[in-house]
C-alpha cells in the first residue's frame, strides 16, 4: 500500500510518499519553470556586410558581359573554345580580384569598379571579354589596365588619331611663335594685321630675302620679296 502524504514535508514544490510499514520517505522536488526576466528582448541579429550587395551586383554585371562571348564566339569561329569556359565561375574571379586590389570604400575605387564593367560589356569591345574569359588576360592583369588599355579596338585607333591631332596643332603652335609677330602687315581676305612673318635667303646672297606671312586671323599665306 502506497500512500501520499502532502503536508508531510516541509519544503515547497514537493510530496512525501509513505510505502506501507517501512515508512521510507521518498521526497519528491518538482522544479518551478523560470521565467525569463525580459520577455521583451530581441535576439541581435548578426552584422550585414554592407559590401556584399554591391559585390553581388558586380559579379551579376560581370556573368552578363562573359555570358555574351558564347553568341559572339559563332560568328568569329571559336565557339568549342569559349564552351570550355564557364562565365559564372570567371565573373566571381574578375570581382573577387577587384575587391583585393580596389577595395570599394570611396567614390574614386568604386570608378574603378564602373570602368572595368563598363569596358567589358560595351558593344564594341568583344575581344576584351572574350581574352578575359579565355584566361588571355588574368583577371589581376585587368584590375591594373588603364581605361585606355581596356578600350576597344576602334576607340584606341580614335585615341591615337586624336593624340596625333593634339600634337600636330602644339607643334603648329610651338612654329607660330618661333616666328615673329607684327602689325606691319595687312591680309588682303580679313583685313586683319595680326600676322606673323619670317625671312628666307632663296635666291643669291645680292638679291632681297623673301618674307613669307600669315595671317593669324584667317591663315591667309603670302609673301614678297
Amino acid at each position: 500500500m502506497v500512500k501520499v502524504e502532502p503536508g508531510r514535508n516541509e519544503m515547497s514544490g514537493s510530496s512525501a510518499i509513505t510505502f506501507g510499514l517501512t515508512k521510507r520517505v521518498i521526497i519528491l522536488k518538482i522544479r518551478k519553470p523560470e521565467v525569463p526576466k525580459r520577455l521583451g528582448k530581441v535576439l541581435k541579429s548578426a552584422p550585414i556586410d554592407p559590401t556584399a550587395a554591391y559585390r553581388e551586383k558586380v559579379r551579376k554585371e560581370l556573368e552578363l558581359a562573359f555570358s555574351r562571348v558564347a553568341n559572339e564566339a559563332d560568328q568569329g569561329g571559336v565557339k568549342p573554345d569559349v564552351a570550355a569556359y564557364d562565365p559564372v565561375r570567371v565573373a566571381a574571379s574578375v570581382e573577387s580580384a577587384m575587391f583585393r586590389k580596389i577595395g570599394w570604400s570611396n567614390g574614386i575605387k568604386k570608378a574603378k569598379y564602373r570602368s572595368v564593367v563598363f569596358n567589358l560589356n560595351h558593344p564594341e569591345n568583344p575581344d576584351l571579354r572574350r581574352k578575359v574569359l579565355l584566361g588571355q588576360i588574368k583577371p589581376e592583369v585587368l584590375v591594373t589596365m588603364s581605361a585606355a588599355e581596356m578600350a576597344s579596338q576602334k576607340r584606341q585607333r580614335e585615341n591615337i588619331q586624336i593624340q596625333l591631332k593634339s600634337m600636330s596643332r602644339c607643334l603648329h603652335d610651338a612654329d607660330l611663335e618661333e616666328k615673329s609677330s607684327t602689325d606691319m602687315f595687312q591680309c588682303s581676305r580679313c583685313r586683319d594685321r595680326k600676322c606673323t612673318y619670317y625671312q628666307l635667303q632663296t635666291r643669291s646672297a645680292d638679291e632681297p630675302m623673301t618674307t613669307y606671312v600669315t595671317c593669324v586671323n584667317c591663315n591667309n599665306h603670302w609673301k614678297f620679296s
